[in-house]
């Protein structure tokens, strides 16, 4: 047999060390390699532009000031003039009967460009087939992307019920058409079912020549005007830091990995080391040896790669319409569903792979080779070995939670927050060994002489930090990582919540416009007790003090005395609300602070050709991807006194009977259900919303916890190989086969239960690192941070349990042979 073949024999007595190795580089791609990919497409999506029907406009022609819909007839009177690379588009949102929003998209099949008009029907398992002869005549059909279909619920008719009580038309898979998160319908279907007759939401432009986009130019009225893509806001600019973040949650998956992949890596040189031994005492050199394991782990990392690469995909189809749904809820960007993902993103985590597995060799193999030829040495050897490493790594730790101390206090720049954020990650890991073996030596120091059974526990439990520390490491950061972001996903709930408490201070919102006066008027002879006011906004852009372009959310505060109080400020001077409602400046939001730079005090340019006005105070603006300015009702309309309110808020007394008085305004106006929303409801959709935000963000933590379990399971698998002899004494000695199972039930959970020493604080401190650092540097917003103490028990419960459960199986061969086999396995 040949050096190989010898080396490899092991994993023939020992498979359960070639399943863990394969367990760490399969993790190690899986997760990173989905992340990667979802991003990629995403990325793809960006690139390509906003496509309908796989057609991408140049541009759009909207109303000049960038509110209010078209009317159908300057749409038409374009065409007429031979502009037939327009194309009607009209936008509506719905909501469904089980409460989920609906962005409808409403279109001229026969208007689009001819490249537009082929398409692949798939069956979705839904009781219509499609066809372009259905979408367009009644009773027409309602377009959605496959993995958009799967997550729909509909009758058995195949249709959505809205919450008004309305059907819409049957529902269709239709492949390849780029809808994303959208649906499609006919533009004459939607009009009927919104109530918007003769109204387009926009114009779509598709390529031209030069000369007749110049003609079409001029031809458009003073009303509107043509917006370039290159003119609006980049997607990819826009959604950066959630793609970052959800990169990290793939990178932080890949430490796990690799941690897995160094413990099994020493577990497999630890069992060899007495054939690796009697090798170089037998002539083979340290190169061959190197070189036969070093073949032997490219042979593992060609098999693992492949496996996890492939298992990456899957996750990342599985993922993408959920990424896909908090793109479209959060930043009102719409990515594609397509049936094969961008390969870009696959390559990056092989090799990163590669080089941590060429990294993760070298210790282990090291020592392995470098060993003591005698055997008598070996023990007292591998002693200084394991003691020498872990003060080694306690110093990395605490260097590395020094990095993340200063890095969150210096600088706010997102590549250096998320690097100190995985310092601290790493440096709450590294802690872990050192930390154990402290706090073992102080329970020693406590367990009386005479108490020989809890003794030997604690002197096993130390030993056992030797083989078992990366793989707890690997679980310990794993529960930090846990416990930090369900800490701050919580005290950002409850932040959201109290925020939406303070701003939602009306009793009904009425979406739409030029209904102000009418409705005031009926009111006031209605309902006397009752306020209207008008709300306002626009959009701008303007220079931040870097002199970058910024486009900026101009609003206004509706007036009345329960609105005043309604801005808390985090940052401003005393007088600043006194001048705010003098109209003598204005506030801005903590993402125009933090992220674009304007500071209280400073002056900006708000109106168009007068003097700049103060900025006063610093206001939060959860879940707003935008930069926002805030004004007084009277500067507003100083600045723009043509625009139209965009919206209306109705409030009076607190016993007013609000449902009667909805369904009155609703009938009297002939509105739609969307169209008037209560606050409670308005609460209730906007913390749906925030919790869907954070749904693929908490599954890749809880497959990252799993992922630490497995690893758990396969270390604890591999040292009880070494723990024969230990058993086989305990039995001689007349300890029953309960009382070994339980010493070693209670060993692994007090190793979970010390090992949240260092959970409970550090996840603390990860919990606020992301609120306080991490989220302002990504998004532009604050939190203070909440702690419950029932999330702590639980996670302290959940990692002795997780320990527990894994010691289980592999405990139940050592428990169930007999002492004499134990003792032939160990040539006694």
């Amino acid at each position: 047999m040949n050096l190989n073949g010898i080396l490899l024999s092991h994993y023939r007595r020992h498979p359960v060390q070639a399943l863990f190795l394969l367990t760490g580089i399969i993790v190690a791609n899986l997760l990173l390699a989905g992340t990667l990919l979802i991003n990629a497409q995403a990325r793809s999506s960006y690139a390509q532009g906003e496509q309908y029907l796989s057609a991408t406009p140049v541009g759009q022609i909207r109303q000049r000031d960038g509110a209010g819909n078209i009317d159908e007839r300057d749409y038409v009177s374009l065409r007429r003039q031979g502009f037939d690379m327009l194309a009607p588009l009209l936008r509506q949102m719905v909501r469904s009967e089980d409460g989920e929003a609906l962005e409808l998209l409403g279109i001229d099949v026969f208007a689009m460009p001819r490249s537009a008009r082929t398409f692949d029907f798939g069956d979705g398992g839904g009781p219509v087939n499609g066809s372009l002869m259905g979408f367009a005549f009644p009773p027409y059909q309602l377009w959605a992307a496959p993995a958009r279909f799967e997550q729909l619920s509909t009758g058995d008719d195949g249709r959505i019920r809205l919450a008004s009580g309305e059907m819409l038309p049957p529902l269709v898979s239709v492949s390849n058409q780029q809808l994303g998160h959208r649906l499609l319908i006919d533009i004459g279907a939607l009009q009927a079912l919104s109530g918007n007759d003769n109204e387009l939401t926009s114009i779509l432009v598709f390529p031209a020549s030069a000369l007749q986009m110049t003609e079409l130019l001029r031809a458009l009225p003073a009303y509107l005007e043509y917006v370039g893509n290159n003119e609006a806001p980049n997607p990819a600019e826009l959604t950066r830091s959630f793609h970052l973040n959800l990169a990290a949650m793939g990178l932080l998956a890949f430490v796990v990995g690799i941690f897995l992949i160094y413990n099994a890596l020493a577990f497999s040189y630890t069992d060899r080391r007495d054939l690796l031994r009697k090798l170089r005492l037998a002539g083979v050199l340290k190169a061959e040896l190197t070189r036969a394991l070093m073949l032997e782990l490219a042979l593992f990392l060609v098999v693992g790669t492949l496996i996890g690469g492939w298992l990456g995909a899957q996750m990342a189809a599985w993922l993408l319409p959920g990424v896909g749904r908090t793109l479209a809820q959060l930043y009102g960007v719409y990515i594609s569903y397509p049936d094969a993902l961008v390969p870009a993103g696959i390559w990056l985590p092989v090799l990163m792979t590669l080089l941590a597995a060429g990294l993760c060799v070298i210790l282990p193999l090291r020592e392995s080779l470098n060993s003591p030829m005698l055997e008598r040495r070996q023990a007292g050897w591998q002693l200084h070995t394991v003691l020498r490493r872990d003060r080694l790594m306690a110093l990395l730790g605490l260097l590395l939670l020094a990095v993340a101390l200063v890095t969150g206090v210096v600088t706010s720049h997102l590549w250096l927050v998320l690097a100190g954020m995985a310092a601290l990650l790493l440096g709450s890991a590294l802690l872990l060994p050192m930390v154990l073996h402290l706090l073992i030596g102080f329970l020693e120091m406590l367990v009386p002489a005479r108490n020989a059974r809890f003794s030997w526990l604690l002197a096993d439990s130390r030993w056992l930090l030797g083989p078992a520390s990366v793989a707890l490491m690997a679980m310990t950061l794993a529960l930090v990582a846990n416990s930090g972001l369900n800490t701050m996903i919580s005290s950002f709930r409850q932040a959201t919540d109290d925020w939406l408490g303070q701003r939602l201070v009306a009793d009904l919102y009425l979406r739409g416009e030029n209904r102000g006066a009418d409705l005031e008027a009926w009111m006031a002879e209605t309902f006397p007790e009752l306020s209207v006011t008008e709300r306002y906004r626009t959009a701008l852009t303007r220079r931040a003090p870097d002199n970058a372009p910024v486009a900026v959310e101009v609003v206004s505060l509706q007036e009345g005395e329960r609105f005043r109080d309604s801005v808390k400020l985090m940052q401003g001077a005393g007088d600043a609300s006194a001048k705010f409602h003098a109209g003598e400046g204005l506030y801005i939001s903590e993402r125009a602070w933090r992220i674009d730079g304007w500071q209280p005090g400073s002056s900006v340019q708000l109106c168009p050709d007068k003097a700049e006005i103060p900025v006063l105070g610093v206001y939060r603006d959860y879940g707003n991807p935008k930069s926002q300015w805030m004004v007084n009702r009277q500067l507003f309309k100083n600045c723009w006194p043509d625009l139209a309110a965009m919206g209306l808020a109705v409030y009076g007394p607190a016993d007013a009977d609000w449902g009667a008085i909805r369904l009155a305004i609703t009938e009297r106006f002939n509105l739609d259900d969307d169209d008037i929303i209560d606050q409670t409801e308005l609460r209730q959709v906007g913390l749906a919303v925030f919790d869907r935000t954070f749904i693929v963000t908490q599954a890749l933590n809880t497959l990252t916890l799993l992922v630490a379990a497995i690893g758990i399971f396969c270390a604890i698998s591999a040292i009880h190989h070494h723990r024969v002899g230990q058993q086989a004494l305990l039995a001689c000695l007349g300890l029953s086969r309960l009382e070994r199972g339980a010493l070693l039930l209670a060993q692994w959970g007090m190793l979970g239960l010390l090992c949240m020493v260092l959970v409970w604080p550090l996840g603390t401190l990860l919990a606020g690192y992301l609120g306080m650092v991490v989220t302002p540097a990504a998004f532009g917003w604050s939190f203070p941070l909440r702690l419950e103490w029932q999330h702590y028990l639980v996670l302290a419960v959940l990692a002795a349990a997780s320990l527990v459960l894994a010691v289980i199986l592999p405990s139940l061969r050592l428990l169930f042979t007999s002492p004499a086999a134990l003792l032939r396995e160990q040539n006694v």
